[in-house]
C-alpha cells in the first residue's frame, strides 16, 4: 500500500471537507470544469478539460490510478456539500520524501480564504502521518493570490533559499516556494 492510500476524507472546518475525487463524482466535477473551463486552462497546467461526463469519469479513473500507483493525490474540496475546489499533491519524490502541491479555487469561491485552509489542511495531514517532509508550491510570478497563500501558510521562496539570500533568478516565470516539516524539538 502506498502512503497516500491513507488519506481519505478530511475535514478543513465545519463547512470544508476534501475527498478524494471517484467515479461518482463525475456529473458534478464536469459541471464545475464546463462553468470555468476557461479559468482551469488559464491557471493550470491542463490543456483541456473533459468535455463530457464519460470523458469526466476517464479523467477520474486516471486520478485514482495516479494515486494507486503513489504518483499524485487529486482531491475535490467541498463547501456545504458543492464541488468548489481542486487540489492536486504532484511530482512526488519519495526519496527525497517530497511534493508539489496545486491548487485550483473556482472563481465564485475566491477571496474567502479556501485555498489558505484546504492547503493547510492537506499539509498537516501529510506532515502528521509521515507523507512528506517537504512540500513545494510553484506558481507563475503574476499569480499573486497563489503566492499569498504560500506567504500565509509559512512557505519559504526556495529559489531565494537556494542563493543563500542574494538576487533571486526567476527568469522562468515563476516562483516556488517550500514548507519543511518540523518535528516536536523545532528541528528537521
Amino acid at each position: 500500500m502506498n502512503k497516500f492510500e491513507s488519506v481519505k476524507n478530511l475535514k478543513v472546518d465545519d463547512i470544508v471537507y476534501m475527498m478524494p475525487l471517484h467515479v461518482y463524482h463525475s456529473e458534478e466535477l464536469n459541471a464545475l470544469l464546463k462553468a470555468n473551463k476557461t479559468d482551469i486552462l488559464k491557471w493550470t497546467t491542463w490543456r483541456n478539460t473533459p468535455e463530457s461526463i464519460s470523458d469526466t469519469r476517464e479523467l477520474i479513473r486516471n486520478f485514482e490510478s495516479q494515486k494507486v500507483k503513489g504518483e499524485s493525490l487529486t482531491l475535490g474540496v467541498w463547501i456545504s456539500k458543492v464541488l468548489a475546489a481542486l487540489i492536486t499533491v504532484y511530482s512526488t519524490d519519495w526519496k527525497e520524501s517530497s511534493a508539489y502541491l496545486g491548487y485550483w479555487v473556482s472563481p465564485d469561491h475566491r477571496g474567502r480564504g479556501l485555498a489558505t485552509r484546504s492547503c493547510n489542511g492537506l499539509i498537516s495531514t501529510l506532515f502528521n502521518m509521515d507523507i512528506f517532509e517537504k512540500v513545494f508550491i510553484k506558481c507563475e510570478q503574476k499569480n499573486y493570490p497563489s503566492q499569498r497563500v504560500a506567504q500565509k501558510l509559512d512557505f519559504i521562496d526556495y529559489e531565494c533559499m537556494q542563493i543563500n539570500g542574494k538576487s533571486c533568478d526567476k527568469s522562468d516565470g515563476y516562483v516556488t516556494y517550500v514548507k519543511l516539516k518540523i518535528d516536536n524539538t523545532g528541528t528537521n
